[in-house]
This record gives C-alpha cells, sequence and structure tokens, in this order.
C-alpha cells in the first residue's frame, strides 16, 4: 500500500489537520519528523526536498461505468506543464455488495494491475442549511442514513458537517470509524435546523420583480433591494467559510470524498438574470451580476479543487417544488408593515435555472470532478453510482522536488485508451511554514496533534502527565499536571509557546479546551511544570496537553485518562492523590479558565511548594523511598472532620497487599475541601508497578472516604 506523500527525503514540517469544532480524527498524513543534524533550537528549517507525489484518479466509461483494467502506461500526467515519470501505480475496486454474492470464490487470474486492499474511504457528509428547505433536509437525512447502512465499509471515515446561516459551519463527527456515532448524528436533524434560509429572500425578490413587468413601486423595490443585498451578504459568508475550510483540508491526505446535500447558491445573484437571457438592462426587470461574489465564488470551488476534494451534489430543490400548478399563481408578500398580492407565473421561478443553484452544484461538481445529481428522490440509485466512483479509482505516484513556499501546482491526467472519462484533482499546494497558517489551519493542527500519534511536527518526547479528579457540593472538576521536561523546551524556539489541554468525554466529544500562553525564555532548556483544570460533568475522559511554538509549530504532547465520579452530598470524598518527592521543582505554570466557575482552583485543591518539591507523574525516580501526598478531601458542614488517614500497596502483577506507614503531616480547610499532606517516610516494596490506596475515617462521624493511584518503582 502507497503512502500519501511517501517521503525520500523530507525536511521538518507541520501541519495536517483534524476539524473539528467536534473533531475526532485520524487518517492523517504521517510526514517524516525533524531531518538528523538540524538544530531544533534555531526553528524548522524549510529546504528542498524529493518527495513522492500521489494522485488519486477515476476513470469512467461513456455510460458512467468505472473502467478497472488500466495500466501505469495507459496513463500521462502533467505537472505545471511538465511531463512526469509515473514510478508508482495502484488499482482500487471496491466490489458493490451484489458483486461479490455474485462473484466466484477461485480468485480471476493474471489482474491486468496489482490489486490494493481498500485503505478507507474519507467521507463528508455535507448538510447545507442556508441553501436548502426543510423537505429538502429531511429527504437528505433519510438518504444519508441509507448511505450509511449500504455504501460506507468498516474502514470508511466518515465526517458529518453542517452550515447555516445564523451558525456558520460545524463539525458534528469528523473523520470516525464509529458509524454508529455519525449516525446518532444525523438522525438528530430535522426541520428545526433550517435558518437563515437565504434561497427566500432571492426568491422574493425575483417573485416581486415578475409580477410588475420590471420597475416597481419605488418602495418596495428599496425594500427589496436592500434585502437581497442581505442575501449577498450572508452568500459572502458563505463562500469565504467554505473557502477557508477548502484550503485547510489541502493538507488532509488523500482524496476527501464529499457528499453535498444542497438547493445551491443562486445562479441570479452571483451572475445576475434577464427574463429573456439577454444582456442587463434594468427596464426588462433584470439584475446584473455582482463581480466580488463571482470571483470569491470562482476561488471556493477551485480551492477545493486543490485540495483533493471531490463533491457529488444532490439537488434537494427538486424535492421541494410543488406538485399544485396553483400554489404561486398568488401569494401574499409582507414588506414592512406593507403588503402586496401578485400574480406570479408558475413555471418562472422554480424552473428557470438561470436562478437556482443548479449552476452552482455543478460548478463544484464539475472543477473538483465529482457529479451532479439533479433529485434527492432517486438517492438510492444515485448513491450506488457513487459507491462505485468513490471505490473504483487508481493512484498515480511521481517524484518532485518540493519548496516550502505555498505555490500551486497544476496537475492534468490523461488516458490514451478512447472513450475514457478522467477526474482528478486540479491541483495541489507546496506545503508553507507554520507562522504562515491561517486561523484554521492552525486550528487543525492543534487537533491533529492531540488525535494523531503521528502528527507531522509532534516530537518524539514523552511529557510525563496525570489526571486529578476531585468532587465537592455537587461540583466535579478535573485537572491536568504534566511534567515537560528540559529536552522539549530546549527545542521550543521562539518567544511564544502556547500550552493547551483538550478534554474529551466518552463519545470522544471535545468537553472543554484550556489555553495559556507562557514566554519560552523563562524556562527554556529547564523543567517547566503546567497545571490546567475545569468543572466537568462524571464520566469517563481523556486527556490530551499540547505544547505548541507559536512561531514554527514544533510541538510536543502529553496524554492521560480519568474517572470523573460523581460529587457526594454527604460522607467523605476523596480526590485523585496528587504524589510529591523532596526535589526542587521547575517553573510551574497554572493555565487560567475562562470564568471563576469553569476554572479549576489549582492552589486550593492541590496547593504544594514548586521550589521544593517536584510532582511524581510516572515512576519515583531512583533511589527516592520517600512521598508526600496532597489528599484533598470533600467534608461537608461547617465543623473540621477528625481524619485519620490509613494505606496500603497492591501490587499490579501478583495482588498481594500490604500496609503502608502514613502520616498526616498537614490539614488545611479550604472551602469545601480538607486539604490533607500525607507522609511515607519509607516505602520498603520492590520494584514493580503497584495501587496506592489511601483510606480516611472521619472520627467523629464514622463516614470513609477512600482513593486510589498508581505507583512505578524502578529498578
Amino acid at each position: 500500500m502507497l503512502k500519501a506523500e511517501s517521503v525520500v527525503k523530507k525536511s521538518a514540517g507541520v501541519f495536517i489537520g483534524a476539524l473539528a469544532l467536534s473533531l475526532l480524527a485520524a487518517g492523517l498524513p504521517a510526514p517524516a519528523s525533524s531531518p538528523q543534524g538540524q538544530d531544533p533550537a534555531k526553528g524548522l528549517q524549510y529546504e528542498y526536498s524529493v518527495v513522492l507525489k500521489l494522485i488519486q484518479v477515476h476513470v469512467t466509461d461513456k455510460r458512467g461505468h468505472p473502467v478497472r483494467d488500466l495500466k501505469k502506461d495507459d496513463f500521462t500526467v502533467t505537472d505545471n506543464g511538465q511531463r512526469m515519470t509515473v514510478t508508482e501505480f495502484e488499482t482500487h475496486a471496491l466490489r458493490l455488495p451484489a458483486e461479490e454474492a455474485a462473484a466466484p470464490e477461485a480468485p480471476a487470474p493474471g489482474p491486468a494491475a496489482p490489486e490494493a486492499r481498500p485503505s478507507g474511504r474519507k467521507i463528508f457528509l455535507f448538510f447545507d442549511f442556508a441553501y436548502n428547505n426543510v423537505r429538502g433536509i429531511i429527504k437528505s437525512r433519510t438518504a444519508a442514513l441509507h448511505l450509511l447502512d449500504t455504501f460506507v465499509r468498516p474502514e470508511d471515515r466518515v465526517a458529518v458537517m453542517t452550515y447555516s446561516g445564523v451558525g456558520g459551519l460545524a463539525f458534528h463527527e469528523y473523520l470516525t470509524t464509529d458509524h454508529a456515532k455519525a449516525r446518532q448524528v444525523i438522525e438528530r436533524i430535522g426541520h428545526g435546523d433550517v435558518k437563515g434560509r437565504a434561497t427566500q429572500i432571492e426568491d422574493q425578490y425575483w417573485r416581486l420583480v415578475q409580477s410588475t413587468g420590471g420597475p416597481f413601486a419605488l418602495g418596495f423595490r428599496a425594500e427589496a433591494e436592500s434585502n437581497r443585498q442581505e442575501s449577498k451578504s450572508m452568500a459572502q459568508k458563505y463562500m469565504l467559510t467554505l473557502t477557508g475550510l477548502a484550503r485547510a483540508l489541502r493538507l488532509v491526505d488523500g482524496q476527501k470524498d464529499f457528499i453535498l446535500f444542497s438547493t445551491g447558491v443562486p445562479n441570479s445573484l452571483i451572475y445576475g438574470y434577464t427574463p429573456d437571457n439577454s444582456r442587463y438592462r434594468a427596464d426588462v426587470g433584470g439584475a446584473a451580476g455582482d463581480h466580488v461574489l463571482r470571483r470569491q465564488n470562482e476561488a471556493m470551488y477551485q480551492e477545493f479543487g486543490a485540495s483533493g476534494c471531490t463533491f457529488y451534489a444532490f439537488d434537494t430543490r427538486e424535492y421541494a417544488k410543488e406538485t399544485s400548478l396553483f400554489t404561486y399563481d398568488e401569494q401574499t408578500l409582507a414588506m414592512g408593515s406593507r403588503a402586496m398580492t401578485v400574480a406570479i407565473d408558475p413555471t418562472s421561478i422554480f424552473k428557470d435555472d438561470r436562478q437556482s443553484g443548479l449552476n452552482s452544484l455543478k460548478r463544484i461538481t464539475d472543477i473538483t470532478g465529482g457529479r451532479y445529481y439533479s433529485n434527492i428522490n432517486m438517492y438510492e440509485k444515485n448513491l450506488a453510482q457513487v459507491q462505485a466512483l468513490t471505490g473504483t479509482y487508481y493512484v498515480l505516484g511521481y517524484s518532485i522536488t518540493e519548496k516550502w513556499d505555498g505555490d500551486f501546482h497544476d496537475v492534468k491526467v490523461e488516458v490514451k485508451r478512447e472513450g475514457c472519462q478522467v477526474r482528478a484533482q486540479a491541483g495541489y499546494y507546496n506545503p508553507k511554514p507554520f507562522a504562515e497558517f491561517s486561523d484554521v489551519e492552525k486550528q487543525l493542527h492543534l487537533y491533529d496533534l492531540a488525535l494523531n500519534e503521528r502528527a507531522f511536527s509532534r516530537l518524539p518526547i514523552n511529557v510525563p502527565m496525570t489526571a486529578l479528579a476531585t468532587g465537592a457540593e455537587g461540583i466535579s472538576r478535573l485537572a491536568v499536571l504534566a511534567r515537560i521536561p528540559a529536552e522539549v523546551t530546549a527545542k521550543l524556539a521562539g518567544p511564544r509557546v502556547e500550552l493547551v489541554a483538550l478534554f474529551f468525554d466518552a463519545d470522544g466529544e471535545v468537553s472543554h479546551i484550556v489555553r495559556e500562553q507562557a514566554g519560552a525564555a523563562s524556562f527554556r532548556g529547564r523543567d517547566m511544570d503546567f497545571a490546567a483544570g475545569a468543572t466537568v460533568k462524571p464520566g469517563e475522559y481523556a486527556c490530551r496537553l499540547v505544547i505548541r511554538n507559536l512561531d514554527s509549530g514544533l510541538s510536543a504532547v502529553a496524554s492521560s485518562r480519568a474517572t470523573v465520579v460523581k460529587p457526594l452530598m454527604t460522607g467523605l470524598q476523596l480526590g485523585t492523590p496528587l504524589l510529591l518527592e523532596a526535589r526542587t521543582g521547575g517553573t510551574l505554570i497554572k493555565a487560567a479558565g475562562r470564568n471563576v466557575r469553569e476554572s479549576f482552583p489549582w492552589a486550593d485543591i492541590y496547593p504544594y511548594d514548586s521550589t521544593v518539591f517536584s510532582p511524581v507523574l510516572t515512576e519515583l525516580p531512583q533511589g527516592v523511598t520517600s512521598l508526600s501526598v496532597v489528599l484533598p478531601c470533600a467534608a461537608p458542614g461547617s465543623v473540621a472532620p477528625e481524619l485519620a488517614v490509613s494505606a496500603s500497596l497492591v501490587n499490579a502483577a501478583s495482588g498481594a497487599q500490604e500496609p503502608l506507614f502514613a502520616a498526616v503531616s498537614g490539614q488545611v480547610r479550604s472551602g469545601p475541601f480538607e486539604i490533607l499532606t500525607v507522609e511515607f517516610p519509607a516505602i520498603g516494596a520492590g520494584p514493580g508497578t503497584y495501587y496506592l490506596h489511601l483510606y480516611a475515617e472521619d472520627r467523629t462521624t464514622g463516614t470513609l472516604g477512600h482513593a486510589v493511584t498508581t505507583l512505578v518503582i524502578p529498578r
């Protein structure tokens, strides 16, 4: 199996991302890390390098059926007009379930080309709420669920995204193989999601124009023009948002297949319209096009085409058409305090495609090499064709000299065999330095670092981190504490370092993000501790910490998991114990939350002197036989409890348990917590992994509390 962007020699780089804005991800590229001999302290050096460029190509015959028997010599490829030598070649042929059932058990002899096992498609289900209608959305939901049931294979990664005039762009699932989660998102889509429908303004405008034969009452025209300008602003926002998405997706590995459910941006809004298709004249009731929208619209198409995105557009407009011939014969248009009854030609507004969004949908499918489907009612037949098209393709590879300049390369692929139609991405962009990334690209880079073990700019250095959970007075909190070693901080060139803690809940959704920026000069080349936390709901959490240089993109990542239990309203509840060793600590940076309620009061729950103690986050350092433990204890009531603590060690391998002497050296009241400092002067256990159990008892009431953490004793 070829790997996209297989590297022959690769300088250090940055990026690629996973988009979410509730993103969960995988299937991202794994370019090489910093080249040997390069000094990371000087930042990433962007040099020329030779890489293997891979292009995915779809070929169909005159009837639109995939062509599966082509060989490498059947293809010619040009890159910026230069004929390239194709050195790598793969055939991918995904059979439909019916084909698999009918296929003979014995393999066919002598395949024309080596057939690779499908590695999984990247499928984006895109529900456009801004340019759509209620019934079209409902039908789109049915089609998308059918796609999940019959189209998607276990290895396929599915993303679910929406765009609305009110909420903008949102990813509800991002390239996940958990198709059940994608289904849950789609099942929740309904008529309430269709907000800010921009097509309504354009429809109303043309009904009013056509009803009066051109120039109409000044008041109505002024108000209609005002509404139309608002519609243009909505269209511009739509185009710019999706253009930003397309640019960010340039660097997402491989082919991206978009299934778009939309009526499209009205053609008349962008390119203008006259009833008789003549040159625009105000006296015939037409409207001129908008050159700004036209330029931005074409740029959006080109960006998707250059990002390896192929659009299969399902037009929901046909399903929305009224069957009654008289539905729009008479309609009352309300504008402000006025109302006007106008006569409408039922064949004009819905059947004149110069006004509809058909051209927009066809244009994006043509440029990206996809297909346009005019009637959402025929989704079963049309999705079967999309299945065949997306599952059958060729991969062509050729060597290029890569430059870190962000320039565009125009790629053309042709087939020598007559009667074949070729669809491939329009080109690609060279990588660019991290400092030139857009905000969307930097966001994707952040999620890629958090979710992709082989992220481009991720340092292969372990960053130990522990998760600490507490609960009191009905409030659950989760914090992370990481030790960023000097080996990492020495490589963080530049003045600005960003530290981002991400908390993912049991569904994989981003529950909280806590950010902090720090000047690297104060801790470069030294150990540094970082603490961050948030108020969360009870449940299971995966925690990630991304340490990222904001000039170069060079980064390191830490991970941990935690279980947050429901806070008790009575009795004792112990938080996660924090283990400390008596050693001069590094710099401690504590992130501030967005507000007081959501922030983690670190100094109140886990107070320790970082100039004297260092957290034990992985294993006990060599030669250390004593520990101090900070133990938060939630004790409801106004009277301070009289607490006694005992402890035991359980061998993780054998299950053997032995008591451990513990002494309480300090007890401080902090809000609803009693903060205990517990000393373990002698830990005599041999090397191994142990569970340290701590038990607290309120001698006044007899209530008990329990907490456990892991302790590793090295050889």
